[in-house]
């Protein structure tokens, strides 16, 4: 019992809730937003896509010195209050030299992405193996009252109420979440309850638990070293979960959770530990169901605290399946994984989504593997592994975060590693030698994701790179005698124009055309595209950029940046800019605050424009391999990689940007285009 509570102790209580919860984004936590955070403070933008702009710098929230947190016109209310670990920065010399390191070695970013993409294919696997192992455990009651229950029936219920789980997630965590509160509340009340009569009834005594000299003892004595080694891979499944708490910061405060951890689920789950120590001292026999074969006061309440303890699994579960939506989110904004269909359950939280292709992945995930392994042991290998795998990905990252955010002194993420890296590192190498036992199911889920993620990422920036190597000139593809051309009523007009002598024709209304590209000198292939096809040019054409910043959030006072194009009269470049938490969307809202910022900036002339005719241009791109050039090595394996891998991946998860971005469909033009590399 001295391992649990000082594992309890020093990792739930004083790594996480102490250090690592101070590793906010403003406001948000997990993966990602650590990333995020690291980017900004280092001067890399996420994913390898260079520098930040200057645009992009003077965001409210892109700001890297604490105490810039207002600007004049922007009611961005009162600067975040410093932790204490962010007081104690001292600006070490360190710092400087560490993100100059990062800013200018490719290899240092590739290999900070590929820990951010591993820790993040970890909490999809922690999304997938939560779920089966805590609604399993739950279950496994049954065995308790019948042991002649087979094991297999047990799985197959433990298969229906996950299937019903995940069948309601389309209500969202707004609804669900008034549901679990009482029942989580409820939940440790009992677990203080039958922990506090175990320990009166069995062991009075247990509190000394707490000395460190047994600590001490468990692995000096008793046992070999190596077996004492090895057994803490089923310890650490007693602090797992605090890995929720900080992905899940998004939707709770710091202080809030830390009241929550402190006030309520430490000292319960605690007490819950104590009490079945009390009660294995008398019944060492029993140490396979101690849970629940230490509760007390017969049948009636036995089956109650079972009801309970099944409703609790499916809170646990439906925290690490939330947490996994909003880590593939922030994935799709750094073009890790592929666009997918998110749905707001909220109008209130941005960060209450639902995203259906996520919640059938895992579902399907959950289901085999309460299907494969059928009891909670072997599945307890494979969620340790998943998970002390996660934890020492996290104690690396605020390791750096110490240096190049926080600027402490370097003895500080010294001296963390040392003691908290040690102690992850004893359950992390524990837990992979239950690779063969079970816990070949979290490496081969997660190995999938990152791999999957790594090459969606590398295809992506393939097609980036295209379209910067292939760019045009603005005066290549729009004539300055386009300028006099007439406004054409309809498309049949456009050849009397051409006719006429104009190189175009212009179109009565509003064009919006969307490109990943935006720059002042080159046309965009989208318009170029729309332009050398039908000869004509909205009356007012607006190049749209969607792009992601490292901020969780963009104001909307911030969210648009116009320009006009040099010789361009009516043409507009603008650039719209979201955070990972915000939600992209191009509809009608989006459309009034456009023509609102193009009249007060007097890009054009408003009142002249036909705004009920809007058509929305967007370009869907192949990417395809060509083997002519020269046949290094180096080229054949990129065609490979594009006509093999890549290519068949992204004809089939290919969604439109229509479908994710509000885009009216009856106003949506969609030009195809192949880019062979």
């Amino acid at each position: 019992m001295s391992i649990i509570f000082w594992a309890m102790t020093l990792i739930l209580l004083v790594k996480y809730q102490l250090v690592v919860l101070n590793a906010d984004d403003h406001g948000e936590g997990g993966t990602f937003a650590l990333y995020s955070l690291l980017c900004r403070f280092i001067g890399i933008n996420p994913g390898l896509k260079g520098k930040p702009t200057a645009d992009d710098l003077s965001l409210l929230r892109y700001s890297t010195s604490r105490g810039q947190y207002a600007r004049q016109g922007i009611a961005a209310g009162p600067a975040p209050k410093k932790t204490l670990l962010k007081r104690m920065g001292t600006g070490n010399t360190f710092a400087p030299a560490l993100r100059k390191l990062f800013r200018t070695n490719r290899v240092a970013q590739t290999l900070l992405l590929l820990l951010v993409l591993m820790m993040t294919a970890m909490v999809i696997g922690d999304g997938v193996l939560t779920p089966a192992q805590t609604v399993l455990g739950a279950f496994g009651a049954i065995s308790v009252k019948a042991p002649s229950f087979p094991q297999s029936s047990i799985a197959g219920i433990s298969i229906g109420v996950l299937a019903l789980l995940f069948a309601v997630q389309p209500l969202g965590s707004q609804y669900l979440g008034g549901v679990y509160a009482p029942i989580l509340l409820l939940w440790f009340l009992l677990q203080i309850v039958v922990g506090i009569h175990n320990i009166a009834i069995f062991a009075p005594w247990i509190g000394k638990a707490i000395n460190p000299y047994y600590l001490y003892r468990f692995f000096t004595s008793g046992v070999s070293a190596d077996l004492a080694w090895r057994s803490t891979a089923s310890i650490f499944l007693c602090i797992t979960g605090a890995e929720a708490s900080y992905a899940d910061m998004g939707h709770f405060t710091r202080k809030s959770i830390r009241i929550a951890f402190v006030g309520i689920l430490y000292p319960s789950v605690m007490i819950s530990y104590f009490g079945q120590s009390a009660w294995l001292i008398k019944n060492p026999s029993g140490y396979a169901t101690s849970f629940f074969a230490s509760i007390p006061w017969g049948d009636a309440f036995f089956y109650f605290y079972f009801v309970v303890a099944v409703l609790a699994a499916c809170v646990a579960s439906q925290t690490m399946i939330s947490a996994a939506y909003s880590i593939v989110r922030q994935s799709m904004a750094l073009r890790c994984f592929p666009r997918m269909k998110v749905i707001h359950t909220s109008t209130k939280v941005a960060g209450q989504i639902w995203i259906p292709a996520v919640t059938v992945f895992i579902g399907a995930f959950t289901i085999a593997a309460v299907g494969i392994f059928q009891n909670s042991i072997a599945l307890g290998f494979s969620y340790g592994v998943c998970v002390s795998t996660l934890m020492m990905g996290t104690d690396l990252l605020i390791a750096l975060a110490m240096i190049v955010v926080w600027e402490l002194p370097l003895i500080c993420p010294i001296l963390f590693l040392l003691l908290f890296g040690f102690i992850d590192s004893i359950f992390w190498t524990a837990n992979l030698t239950k690779i063969p036992l079970g816990g070949w199911f979290a490496v081969t889920v997660a190995a999938a994701v990152c791999l999957f993620s790594y090459i969606w990422f590398l295809g992506t920036n393939l097609k980036r790179q295209y379209a910067v190597e292939h760019e045009e000139n603005y005066s290549d593809v729009i004539s300055p005698r386009s300028q006099a051309a007439q406004l054409a009523p309809a498309l049949s007009t456009i050849y009397q124009n051409v006719q006429a002598g104009y190189d175009l024709t212009l179109l009565p209304g509003l064009g919006l055309f969307y490109s990943e590209q935006n720059d002042e000198h080159h046309c965009p292939t989208v318009l170029a595209k729309f332009v050398r096809r039908l000869n004509a040019l909205p009356q007012l054409s607006v190049i749209v950029t969607v792009r992601n910043v490292p901020v969780s959030s963009v104001s909307p006072e911030e969210r648009l940046l116009l320009r006009d194009v040099p010789n361009c009269p009516g043409l507009v470049q603008c650039i719209v800019r979201y955070g990972y938490q915000d939600k992209v969307s191009q509809g009608d809202p989006f459309l009034t605050a456009l023509l609102k910022e193009v009249d007060r900036q007097g890009a054009f002339d408003i009142n002249s424009l036909c705004q009920d005719r809007v058509i929305y241009v967007i370009l869907s791109s192949k990417l395809s391999g060509s083997r002519s050039g020269n046949p290094t090595a180096a080229n054949v394996l990129k065609v490979g990689f594009v006509n093999w891998v890549y290519g068949p991946l992204a004809q089939i998860l290919s969604i439109s940007v229509s479908e994710n971005w509000d885009l009216p469909q009856d106003r949506t033009l969609q030009m195809g285009v192949s880019l062979a590399i």
